[in-house]
């Protein structure tokens, strides 16, 4: 037959001159051969059909055998079956078989086989006796069809169900943590999961809503009851008011504020999925209103705390300059709390102001009644010391505002720890200079006091001033790098998971200064504090532009490359453009750039002006990466206001991912997350096998890191393409 070799010519040169025994051996082995010859046109084409002796020896197999398994006949035939053997099934599961075929039964199973190239296949195979005419059993046929293919459908589809009930498990754990009132509506806009925070906005509804209810029924019947407070009068204006809420609520984008019954008030963001799903955040923001009302009614004083404001201070400063005596100096003080934002997001807007108030009166108890003190707006104070006389009499007293919050403060039913930065400026005997350079002078002990590690003070003095000489010099040799275009990036790969080809890069910021690097995150900082990271930006994007051009032009193709944006760029409402404008102008497509926040970036004060960046970045295609996620604060209702594409699990996660410290779930955990929110995740700072190998099976999409390659020099990007190889894909395993 066509593709067949007779057994004869597949025999070694010296079975073929052995003696008669051979011989004899060889016939049988021929005549084996020519019986199965007789019955193959009566089997399937794609029969899989081999023959061992009693012993489990190979003496025949067929072409469709040696395909699927990848050995040659030479390597198979004389071969022991077990050569196949893949590990997956118990000794048990052959023992079994080989009692039933040595007992002369047939048997019938599925087994998962490892072909030569070390993969797995599946096969149904049926194994009969071969007896001879005296009845005795000389070795055994099998005959065997490839089921790969849907064994492996059928592993994914129970993979798949197991993921999604974990998932829906999770996302409504999730939620239910959330102080935020959440609901999500399916493609026929029937309510498919809420939370007890969606309860707790809409009071009037909590007894009847339910899943399945269509958004319409669950609207009319609210305003039926009096839910909302801004709906005018009369029919025609309550129809309006509906038709309004249900066109925005279709067409999902825009945050908006909800007026309530009772003088409550939400803010409302509403957002459709990659699947169809509009996800709904409610975020009571009845408070911010109040206090909005209240800073209009009164000038001076904070609405929150009761404490003077900013503007107060300043002109109690401005009186205590112009009245300094020589023995009695006044000071300021300047007290920022450490890690409020953690509290605020962990236990909701209202703990957080609840804080702040007790803050407050803790430190109005811990000074003097001449003292005046002042929150001047986030979780920002100021105390002014008024005619405290010696600055050992200052830090006494700022030592004792710092023991002032060494109690836990009661939220409710749980206590948080808070402390705080402390940096004191003694106003001088002459030249006081200006309210605003006083609290200047304080503003560098603050931020000294946050250098040497928070919960302590620092004072200003000639010490931090020549620090400060320091800074500004560094400051303005950066100005001159950014003018002279010194300052140049380090293109870091990044590679697909799935095959182990090149993907992309993340540019990252470097600066050379007398012949040194400066390290990238004091750069950064450097940049931030002085106001020039935007110009820092500017340039880190253009010689990233350029970067692109150049490897173009070379035949090179460099994937999607990210740079890292800073909350300041994403303020400046001409960022979108002027970043948009430079691709273009160098000739690239959106669709190559990818910009990267971190959480850090998106929980920024202004975030609302951050949003409008991002969204008109996102709708003209620019994909957005959040950078070191798992480190901060976000949370999910952050996933659902920004229009993240990928998620980057940071590298403290992946470092420990093979010694037990949970980073294994965790990376899990946001893995799935990121899948489930249409989301892929980018697994960064990969420096082992086994870590590449970890985040592959958790279905990671993007590696990067030293594993394979460290952040290059443009002049070096040539060597790495010319010499890199794709990692090896990781095998899928077949359970």
């Amino acid at each position: 037959m066509p593709g067949q070799q007779n057994r004869a010519d597949l025999l070694k040169p010296e079975l073929r001159n052995a003696g008669p025994s051979h011989r004899a051996n060889q016939d049988d082995l021929q005549n084996a051969a020519a019986e199965l010859a007789s019955f193959k046109t009566a089997l399937d084409p794609h029969t899989i059909v081999g023959i061992t002796n009693r012993a489990g020896t190979i003496t025949f197999v067929n072409d469709h055998f040696c395909q699927i398994s990848k050995y040659s006949r030479f390597e198979l035939i004389g071969a022991k079956h077990s050569l196949l053997n893949s590990g997956h099934h118990p000794p048990a599961f052959f023992e079994e078989m080989w009692r039933t075929i040595s007992s002369g039964t047939r048997w019938h199973g599925e087994i998962c086989n490892r072909a030569k190239d070390n993969s797995l296949y599946w096969v149904d195979t049926t194994i009969a006796p071969k007896i001879d005419g005296a009845g005795r059993i000389t070795g055994y046929v099998s005959i065997r069809y490839d089921i790969t293919q849907r064994k492996q459908a059928e592993r994914a589809l129970i993979e798949e169900n197991l993921r999604r009930e974990r998932m829906e498990t999770l996302l409504r754990d999730i939620i239910e943590t959330l102080p935020n009132g959440v609901a999500v509506y399916d493609e026929d806009d029937r309510l498919a999961l809420f939370n007890s925070g969606f309860k707790n906005c809409y009071r009037r509804l909590s007894t009847t809503v339910r899943e399945g209810q269509l958004f319409q029924e669950i609207l009319e019947h609210a305003v039926a009851c009096g839910e909302f407070a801004d709906i005018s009068s009369g029919d025609d204006g309550r129809q309006n008011w509906i038709n309004t809420r249900l066109r925005n609520h279709r067409n999902p984008g825009k945050a908006f504020l909800q007026a309530l019954s009772g003088d409550r008030w939400l803010k409302v963001q509403e957002r459709r999925s990659a699947s169809g799903y509009v996800v709904g955040v409610q975020t009571d923001v009845t408070e911010l209103k109040r206090v909005e009302r209240e800073i209009r009614r009164q000038a001076e004083a904070d609405p929150l705390t009761g404490l003077l404001n900013r503007r107060a201070i300043i002109e109690r400063l401005t009186a205590a300059i112009s009245s300094q005596k020589t023995a009695r100096r006044s000071a300021v003080v300047l007290i920022d709390l450490d890690g409020f934002k953690a509290i605020n997001d962990s236990h909701g807007h209202n703990a957080g102001d609840a804080l702040l108030v007790e803050v407050g009166k803790r430190f109005r108890d811990s000074v003097r009644k001449s003292d005046v003190v002042a929150r001047l707006g986030g979780d920002e104070y100021a105390v002014l010391l008024v005619h405290v006389g010696s600055e050992a009499n200052a830090i006494r007293i700022v030592r004792k505002l710092l023991r002032s919050l060494e109690s836990p403060v009661r939220l409710g039913r749980k206590s948080v720890h808070v402390s705080g930065s402390l940096g004191l400026a003694i106003v001088p005997r002459t030249k006081a200079g200006t309210p605003l350079e006083v609290l200047k002078r304080a503003d560098m002990a603050l931020y000294q006091a946050k250098h040497n590690g928070r919960a302590t003070y620092a004072v200003y003095s000639a010490d931090l001033e020549r620090s400060l000489r320091q800074r500004n010099a560094m400051i303005e040799a950066l100005r001159r790098a950014i003018a002279n275009g010194e300052i140049q990036v380090a293109m870091q790969p990044q590679a697909r998971f799935l095959d182990g080809t090149h993907s992309g890069f993340e540019a990252l910021v470097r600066w050379k200064k007398d012949n040194q690097w400066v390290p990238a995150a004091e750069l950064v900082s450097l940049a931030e504090q002085s106001g020039l990271i935007c110009e820092l930006g500017r340039s880190v994007l253009s010689t990233t532009l350029k970067a692109m051009s150049e490897m173009k032009r070379k035949g090179y193709a460099p994937g999607k490359v990210a740079i890292n944006v800073a909350a300041a760029q994403l303020r400046d409402p001409d960022f979108a453009k002027e970043l948009l404008t430079a691709i273009a102008a160098h000739g690239h497509s959106v669709c190559d750039m990818v910009i990267e926040v971190t959480e850090n970036v998106i929980l920024d004060r202004t975030s609302e002006a951050i949003t409008v960046t991002l969204n008109r970045l996102s709708e003209a295609g620019v994909k957005i990466a959040l950078d070191d996620f798992g480190t901060g604060y976000a949370s999910l209702t952050h996933l659902q206001r920004y229009p993240v594409s990928y998620i980057k699990i940071d590298h403290s996660f992946v470092a420990d991912l093979n010694r037990g410290h949970g980073c294994v779930a965790i990376a899990r955990a946001i893995t799935s997350l990121a899948h489930s929110l249409g989301m892929e995740v980018v697994a960064e700072g990969i420096e082992t096998q086994a870590q590449y190998q970890s985040l592959a099976e958790m279905g990671c999409d993007y590696a990067q890191g030293y594993l394979l390659a460290k952040p290059m020099l443009v002049d070096q990007i040539d060597a790495y393409f010319l010499n890199r190889k794709a990692l090896r894909p990781v095998v899928e395993l077949v359970a």
